[in-house]
């Protein structure tokens, strides 16, 4: 689930020994389940072929001799079928595992350590660091237009490699051949690599134009593979096509075909059924008008294309949408918060009932912002104990429960260790804050130590999964917690409850300064979820008093466990809109269709 990054509290941890991998890989965050391992609704991440394989491909697997799986691949009567198709010299031609495994041998044999490569696209970064080799990447100036100059002001004396792709894997944008020709005539010196993956989405532009251009010159190698535009990504499998000294410098550090029998059977299968293939091509440019108008026609910011997905600007609401997409089983490309893309989601274009299914999506409803503590999640056994535990740890004495739910109905007290740090100094014991959360965690939840029986595991569910499921008809649902975010994500997952909240702030994502009942993560929330109209719902005094402060609506819950005519006193006090003393009272609340909430206890 996304959040917004502001983080400023540091999580102390045990450190245990082990064996380091490179620096580089010890430096990246921890890799995020694969999506290709789930089911979805919709998969419009990658860019497979949406449309699926020919019969051709099927049936030439069905009639495969497989006496030949036991001897290794033979690549050659592609290389025959693609030498015939474009008019090519074989020897011109290196088969390929995709054209991942293409760029790999390429700057594996190209690009020395402590040399450059130059592209705009960030996504081959990582493994030309892995060669100890250096890798710049290219700010657009126009947004996202490919420029000559730009690309030519980046280049310096360490330039060995120039990565370049058209339609470009992030923008979609096509680079006509006599531009790429002009720049590759400049820089003699310069290897460009340049992908055609998504050639055959262009229309009129062929990829002949580009194989002209490393026919011409002896700096060029162009890249392409099967597996979006003949739907093989489930067989990968591609080429280089360069000049002659170019692939034989290549095969020297790849002697043996990498690709296995099948996928070369894929691979030249497709070439019996060009009719099915240009169908496809004049589909996708069909639905990729229509998707390009639906997103314009909302006030975002599509980028005209080439290929088979689109990249839109979200704006603000990049996280929310994606998180919102995902919710509903629809996966699409996500950029680093850091890159230029930072604010874009790159879709791969849909059929017309995706089309509209994703549209519905991306309609603004009312938000419903929650503090999911008593009023989603029963706290007496879980926080409230560990609480207590914590308060015994230093003083060796217990606490009263109504002592826990004395300190809760105060401003300013709302994680559990905030509360528990105001508990021991009115007992005389100033335990520092980090030794307190330190305490608080390995009691609570402590995913790094390997034992059973934490307190968050006592978390009970208030609002069933029914009830949330017929809220979120109605509203699009967010989650203002005083957790961490480890701990939150644990019980939503837990309960199976994470998809019905498309984003989140946690006590992890906000300075101290500006936590509750600071209005500032509220403000935050209300910037990045798009909204007709908000609603606050929580269980203690600074969520009223925070919503109160952005202007919005609030629901005051009176918890099962808390001291009833004192927190309805001050919900009172404080302006609360509505007070509930059942949290099964917000289901009616909410589901009523009235503008405005009425005081309601």
């Amino acid at each position: 689930m996304q959040i917004l990054h502001i983080t400023k509290i540091k999580i102390p941890w045990y450190n245990y020994s082990m064996i380091n991998p490179k620096k580089i890989v010890e430096d990246l965050p921890p890799k995020n389940a694969d999506t290709n391992a789930q089911e979805w609704r919709l998969k419009l991440d990658k860019n497979e072929n949406i449309y699926g394989v020919s019969k051709f491909v099927i049936n030439s697997l069905k009639n495969m001799d497989f006496d030949k799986i036991s001897l290794y691949s033979n690549p050659e009567k592609l290389i025959e079928k693609l030498s015939q198709k474009y008019n090519r010299k074989k020897n011109n031609f290196l088969i390929t595992n995709g054209d991942n495994e293409a760029f790999n041998l390429i700057t594996g044999t190209y690009l020395d350590k402590e040399r450059e490569m130059l592209s705009y696209n960030p996504l081959p970064s990582f493994f030309v660091k892995l060669q100890n080799a250096e890798f710049k990447e290219i700010q657009y100036r126009e947004k996202y237009k490919f420029d000559i100059k730009e690309v030519g002001q980046n280049i310096s004396d360490k330039t060995d490699i120039i990565y370049l792709s058209t339609p470009d894997e992030i923008t979609g944008e096509l680079v006509k051949p006599h531009i790429f020709k002009a720049l590759i005539n400049q820089y003699p010196n310069i290897l460009f690599i340049i992908n055609c993956s998504y050639i055959n989405f262009a229309g009129d532009i062929i990829l002949e134009d580009y194989l002209d251009l490393a026919d011409e010159f002896d700096n060029v190698a162009v890249i392409k593979s099967f597996s979006y535009d003949y739907a093989l990504a489930g067989a990968k499998s591609g080429f280089i096509y360069a000049k002659n000294n170019i692939i034989e410098n290549i095969k020297k550090i790849a002697p043996e075909p990498s690709v296995d029998i099948f996928a070369i059977q894929c691979a030249y299968s497709t070439f019996g059924d060009e009719k099915y293939y240009n169908e496809i091509a004049i589909n996708n440019s069909k639905a990729r008008k229509m998707f390009f108008d639906e997103l314009l026609k909302k006030g975002f910011k599509p980028y005209q294309s080439s290929a088979n997905f689109i990249l839109c600007d979200f704006f603000d609401y990049c996280d929310f949408y994606y998180q919102k997409l995902k919710n509903n089983g629809v996966i699409v490309k996500k950029f680093d918060k850091h890159s230029q893309y930072s604010t874009c989601l790159r879709i791969t274009v849909s059929k017309e009932g995706g089309i509209k299914f994703i549209s519905e999506l991306l309609n603004k409803k009312d938000i419903l912002i929650i503090n999911p503590d008593n009023v989603i999640l029963d706290t007496e056994d879980s926080l409230d104990c560990a609480i207590a535990q914590v308060f015994r740890y230093f003083t060796d004495c217990n606490i009263a429960s109504e002592s826990i739910s004395h300190a809760r109905n105060l401003s300013g007290y709302n994680c559990a260790w905030d509360i528990a740090r105001y508990l021991l100094e009115e007992k005389g014991n100033l335990a520092q804050l980090e030794e307190i959360i330190n305490v608080f965690i390995n009691l609570f939840y402590n995913p790094k130590l390997n034992k059973p029986g934490f307190l968050i595991d006592k978390d009970k569910l208030l609002l069933t999964k029914e009830d949330l499921e017929k809220l979120s008809q109605k509203y699009d649902m967010v989650l203002f917690s005083d957790r961490f975010k480890m701990h939150l994500d644990y019980s939503l997952e837990k309960y199976e409850i994470d998809k019905y909240f498309h984003y989140m702030i946690c006590a992890d994502d906000l300075a101290i300064e500006f936590k509750k009942p600071n209005k500032k993560g509220v403000m935050e929330i209300l910037k990045h979820c798009p909204h007709k109209s908000a609603k606050y719902v929580g269980a203690n005094v600074d969520d009223i008093i925070c919503a109160k402060n952005a202007d919005i609506e609030t629901i005051g819950v009176v918890s099962a466990h808390s001291d009833k005519v004192s927190t309805i006193n001050n919900y009172r006090h404080i302006g609360a809109n509505c007070i509930v003393k059942d949290v099964n009272e917000i289901k009616t609340i909410l589901n009523k269709n009235e503008q405005k909430l009425k005081l309601f206890v």
